[in-house]
């Protein structure tokens, strides 16, 4: 975690550190050199908050700001940031997708980088088996529904694949160019 900090200050970004729990929060923010803000809990009143995500946004590069991954509330925005790590795997990998998107939000300037601190030998390793098993089981689940049946045009289409499907809608509609690349 150090060394991402330090680095994140090397290149002049600023960092988000999320955890489950508050006593990890207490030694992060004790641990991190810098100026570190938070740590930012759900216990905070919202207020508090948006002040506390104001004054980090506001710090120079280096800055940390700790924050409990289930805090935040209906539009906390900390896109000043463009480090985010999550110190534990979390059991709704949907809360770490929202933690991710607060950095990811509007006004963004920069790439975001995302760091996944894991212990080995640890209780770690078993929850993201347990989650790799769950999406495989949903996947799976998914291609073999009565929906997918009945949708046989609905494909997987890869992320690459959508990009370039967008773009070549957009330059047919603005420039009347189809895309050539069949």
């Amino acid at each position: 975690l150090l060394e991402i900090v330090d680095e994140a200050e090397s290149n002049g970004r600023k960092v988000i550190v999320f955890s489950y729990f508050r006593e990890v929060l207490n030694e992060v923010a004790r641990l991190l050199r810098g100026e570190v803000f938070g740590p930012l809990t759900g216990s905070m009143p919202a207020r508090d908050r948006q002040t506390l995500v104001d004054k980090f946004a506001s710090a120079g590069h280096g800055a940390a700001l700790v924050a409990q991954i289930t805090a935040g509330g209906v539009g906390l925005n900390i896109q000043s940031a463009s480090v985010v790590v999550i110190c534990e795997p979390q059991l709704k990998p949907t809360m770490e997708a929202q933690a991710i998107a607060r950095a990811h939000r509007m006004g963004q300037t920069n790439t975001v980088q995302v760091h996944r601190l894991l212990s080995e030998n640890s209780v770690d390793e078993r929850i993201r088996e347990i989650l790799a098993d769950k999406k495989q089981l949903f996947d799976e689940f998914a291609r073999d529904s009565v929906i997918a049946e009945q949708a046989p045009d609905a494909v997987d289409v890869t992320d690459a694949e959508l990009a370039r499907l967008v773009v070549a809608a957009e330059r047919e509609r603005l420039f009347g160019q189809a895309d050539t690349k069949d």
